[in-house]
């Protein structure tokens, strides 16, 4: 049983507003390098973060430049990697250090198996390796035992999300970077709300009591949100709803 979000206000001035990016603010898609985000919902972002007072960040698993490219000309404080990195209100940069010899084994031992197994895709980054199987879902378990076998042997964690097994280096979460954030202006002393979709959301639902905050999960699956909106396109909705009607093209917000 889930609370209505109709129920609930969100005061632009007194509201910390956080989405994830995949299967929230952009639907999903079978090649993560071809997702668009819709128009409208950019220019309604953008006039979010202006209400707001720059109380607007983007929490995923993707990095900051990916995420900076899907979001142009929009610059907004980001969170990247599942917790390794994020760009702070005054465009500062904060990052785990990177093993890269261990990634690049990492990504030697999926690449050999993918090219064994067409439709797979191996996402290296900069602090994790990505095993995307949204293509090939029959080969979900092969692609889950596996990378559960690295992750033992690499001394790297695992993290499972849809469709996509991936072994990172540091062992932060989006609840990490949410605290980050609600620790610092314009964030900070404001009620948080976190949209997102996937299992990796969980861990920054799990941080908001902190803040008397509220968790809203996109889609189906279990969660412990609080709140539930059935896809992309009612969140979408929503957004619109409170940005209100356009004024203009989308700006850019934010310090580089």
């Amino acid at each position: 049983m889930y609370d209505d979000l109709s129920t609930l206000a969100f005061p632009p001035s007194s509201t910390a507003f956080f989405f994830d990016f995949d299967g929230t603010l952009a639907e999903i898609v079978e090649d993560p390098r071809a997702v668009r985000i819709a128009p409208e919902v950019l220019e309604a972002l953008s006039r979010l973060h202006r209400m707001s007072g720059g109380a607007v960040a983007v929490v995923s698993g993707r990095e900051i430049d990916a995420l900076d490219a899907f979001l142009s000309p929009l610059r907004l404080p980001l969170g990247g990697a599942h917790g390794s990195e994020r760009r702070d209100p005054q465009g500062r940069r904060h990052q785990v250090e990177a093993d890269r010899q261990s990634i690049e084994r990492v990504v030697e031992q999926l690449n050999r198996f993918a090219a064994s197994h067409e439709g797979l895709l191996v996402e290296a980054k900069r602090t994790s390796v990505a095993l995307h199987y949204r293509r090939r879902p029959e080969l979900e378990r092969a692609c889950r035992e596996l990378a559960r076998a690295v992750a033992d042997t690499s001394g790297l964690s695992l993290l499972e999300g849809k469709m996509v097994a991936e072994l990172k280096l540091s062992g932060r979460t989006k609840g990490d970077l949410v605290a980050d954030f609600m620790a610092e202006a314009p964030f900070r002393g404001r009620r948080p709300v976190f949209f997102g979709d996937d299992v990796t959301d969980e861990d920054a639902f799990g941080a908001l009591p902190r803040w008397d905050g509220v968790s809203v999960k996109i889609g189906g699956g279990p969660t412990i949100a609080t709140h539930r909106m059935p896809d992309p396109a009612a969140l979408h909705a929503w957004l619109r709803g409170m940005a209100g009607p356009p004024s203009g093209g989308t700006e850019r917000a934010g310090s580089s």
